[in-house]
């Protein structure tokens, strides 16, 4: 886990000694810590706070025989020399930790490049290392591992990712996904599909904000934003080199392989980079059935995708396609109205994806005050779903349906001293083909036109104290026979950041958020086996007002972080699927919400046995208000309390082991089953568990790493949705080479 929520210190180079001393520990430099408070700062002096507000790339912070401790957290998004390199004298280890606490960046929460130590909201990051240190393939499947993020994999090979108890069906999300800070959220759904479809190639670092984005990002960015950073080319090359390679190969149970291998070279001003990703698997035979001798063959998956990109100074186009056949697990006769009425999985269902990524950004510095990004992408997606036909043998049933995004941005990054302005708008032009929509619509209809306009400005008046404010406001063009209740949204922010000492920082944060229905919501008719689903265009858009304040304190001379955070989620106009008869559902606005909530995270490097430690508690009170005939109740799978642990070891530099702990309360669960005495509807609630999963590997030679990754050590059953169960115990192997 690592939290950005970073208190940087302003006081003697005693103290940031201290810490350097710590993280180096078996280098020989332990000594340089009985400086004394007046001793002198390092002689260079540091530099000026980056302006550029394009996402930051950080320096690779994977085991590498050089470190003799697992990376800090700090050292994730620092685009400075490695303050662990045992090539650098202590002067400059010292200068090298200042530089690291006070400059280190993050670009997502205000769209230009931050202190995280002036963040106002809940930020994290996340190294790619970490990520696949889960032993996960899908984005949904690790980042559960992580505080305040939430996972659920359920019918139809769906996954949902939520936050903080605000919980998604699988026609929306209430979470927005960037890649390198544009959308890839599917114009249809609102959904990404945070699948094997998906796939975490040529990741860098992923950050997180728990909280309302709308100010910056608008729809979507409801309860959070997952942006994921890739690799830039120069990632890849070390220094005095013009080129650099990234091998890998893992292979384990269900026939499972992967591979994936990127390039990168540069000549002259024109840098460029390509990767392949490759996954083949059978899957978990999750639905065998002994009694019926029916056995599961249809979890498997088949993903192929190529990537490219190209950098020339200020310029930078990147592109990427995905093809994926999935398999669509079945075999449950189940009653879930959150999902899709009653409904019957048939075990012999495939899809099949294509996905095209492209995008051109330009980045200038126009004045000394004045800096300027723009960007052009374009996303598309055809989707092909064979289901079996439940009446006639060797019929199968096909469902194509295919989406179009063309998207531009513009915002400037104005620096007057103390002030710092960021402005800019975006545009979305989405369209849909889809035949499954309600009567009276034509698939010229499924299409809809987003205009966005957005300031964010920060203002320091003392150097203890940051003030920051900013608002977007959104403008729909959707055609009215879609969306009869269509409106426009403004959302606003406004924040404080203060450093009362080196070692302890307040901070206090207001949002507002919207999600406005998805296409889906509004025109979607759809029988899915037994059941029916029909969109609304009558529903009303979302709104989150949050309110947060948290304390960050970092005791033991800085080797250990205390984070403390509260928070307060009041929504409106709560949209769900709600069942009118026998089994036909619709989207409906159910009423409001409010979630109580409580964070709590702890970190520590212990130098001692070369290892970092961190572990973080979230307590929920979410629940949906009395509306009506409709009684206050729990929110959808949003479980009261929730524990995630981390621990990291190096032995010497020549191995490393991770392990991973999750444990999740009881919640419950959008489905309804009969109780066996009343005959009475009852909501299913899914019990607690506990699922740890570990990875240990060596370093064989300089650039050679193996290692092995197990997932759900202790083979826990449990279930994220109802009917289905997660995977059992799995185990794979791996060998990465980087030149």
């Amino acid at each position: 886990m690592h939290s950005t929520r970073i208190a940087w210190p302003r006081g003697t180079a005693a103290q940031l000694l201290a810490l350097a001393c710590l993280i180096t520990a078996g280098t020989g430099m332990a000594q340089t810590s009985k400086r004394t408070p007046d001793a002198p700062k390092a002689s260079k002096p540091l530099p000026p706070p980056a302006t550029s507000n394009v996402p930051q790339r950080a320096p690779f912070t994977g085991p590498a025989m050089s470190r003799p401790l697992p990376p800090p957290s700090g050292l994730a998004s620092v685009d400075i020399p490695d303050p662990l390199a045992a090539a650098q004298g202590a002067d400059s280890l010292e200068e090298s930790v200042q530089q690291l606490l006070s400059e280190a960046m993050v670009s997502t929460a205000s769209k230009r490049s931050q202190r995280i130590a002036d963040v106002p909201m809940t930020i994290s990051w996340i190294p790619a290392e970490e990520l696949e240190g889960t032993g996960q393939f899908t984005l949904c499947e690790a980042i559960q591992y992580f505080p305040g993020m939430e996972c659920r994999r359920g019918s139809m090979r769906k996954a949902a990712v939520s936050a903080r108890g605000l919980g998604s069906n699988y026609l929306s999300n209430r979470l927005l996904l960037l890649q390198d800070g544009r959308p890839l959220t599917d114009p249809w759904t609102g959904q990404f599909y945070a699948d094997e479809t998906t796939p975490l190639n040529n990741l860098k670092q992923i950050e997180v904000i728990r909280g309302p984005g709308s100010s910056l990002y608008g729809s979507n960015a409801f309860s959070g934003v997952i942006n994921i950073i890739q690799r830039q080319p120069s990632d890849l090359m070390q220094e005095g080199r013009d080129f650099g390679v990234d091998g890998r190969v893992l292979a384990g149970q269900n026939n499972t392989f992967r591979a994936q291998a990127t390039a990168a070279g540069r000549g002259g001003p024109v840098e460029a980079l390509v990767s392949y990703y490759g996954l083949s698997s059978d899957g978990p035979q999750l639905f065998n059935d002994p009694k019926t001798g029916q056995v599961d063959t249809n979890e498997s998956s088949l993903v192929h995708q190529v990537s490219g990109k190209v950098n020339v100074k200020g310029v930078s186009l990147d592109a990427s396609f995905t093809s994926a056949d999935i398999g669509r697990p079945g075999g449950q006769q189940l009653s879930t109205v959150g999902n899709c009425g009653r409904c019957h999985y048939t075990p012999n269902d495939m899809e099949h994806v294509q996905n095209f990524n492209a995008s051109a950004q330009v980045d200038q510095q126009v004045t000394d005050n004045l800096r300027v990004f723009a960007q052009a992408y374009t996303f598309f997606k055809r989707r092909e779903v064979e289901l079996e036909n439940a009446f006639v043998e060797n019929t199968p049933q096909s469902a194509l349906g295919k989406r179009r995004r063309l998207g531009g941005e513009a915002r400037g990054l104005l620096s007057l001293g103390d002030v710092t302005v960021t402005f800019g708008g975006d545009y979305k032009n989405d369209v849909v083909n889809n035949s499954n929509v309600l009567p009276g619509l034509t698939l010229d209809d499924t299409r809809q036109q987003i205009l966005g306009g957005f300031v964010d400005a920060e203002y320091r008046p003392l150097s203890q104290l940051v003030l920051s404010a900013g608002a977007r406001y959104d403008r729909y063009l959707i055609p009215e026979t879609v969306w009869q209740a269509r409106t426009d949204q403004l959302s606003p922010r406004a924040s404080a950041v203060f450093h009362a000492r080196p070692d302890l920082t307040l901070r206090a944060n207001y949002g507002r958020a919207f999600r406005a229905p998805t296409l889906a919501e509004l025109a979607i008719n759809q029988q899915m086996y037994a059941a029916t689903l029909i969109g609304n265009g009558s529903l009303r858009a979302e709104t989150l007002d949050t309110v947060e304040a948290s304390v960050d304190f970092w005791p033991f001379n800085r080797t250990v972080r205390l984070t403390g955070t509260g928070f307060y989620n009041l929504a409106k106009n709560f949209i769900n699927q709600e069942l009118l008869f026998g089994s036909t559902s619709r989207f409906e606005n159910i009423g409001d919400a409010r979630v109580l909530g409580l964070e709590l995270e702890a970190a520590a490097q212990v130098a001692a046995i070369n290892s970092s430690f961190d572990v973080a508690y979230q307590l929920l009170d979410a629940r949906s208000l009395a509306s009506g005939s409709r009684p206050e109740q729990a929110l959808d799978y949003a479980p009261r309390h929730r524990v995630y642990a981390r621990g990291r070891t190096n032995f010497a530099k020549v191995a490393f082991a991770e392990l991973y702990v999750l444990f999740v309360g009881s919640r419950f669960d959008p489905g309804y089953l009969a109780n066996p005495t009343s005959g009475v509807l009852e909501r299913v609630q899914l019990p607690s568990y506990l699922t740890t999963n570990a990875r240990v590997g060596a370093n064989v030679t300089k650039g050679l790493t193996v290692s092995l990754l197990g997932s759900n050590l202790f083979n826990a059953k449990y279930e994220e949705s109802h009917g289905f169960p997660a995977p059992p115990l799995s185990v794979f192997g791996e060998v990465k080479y980087q030149y």
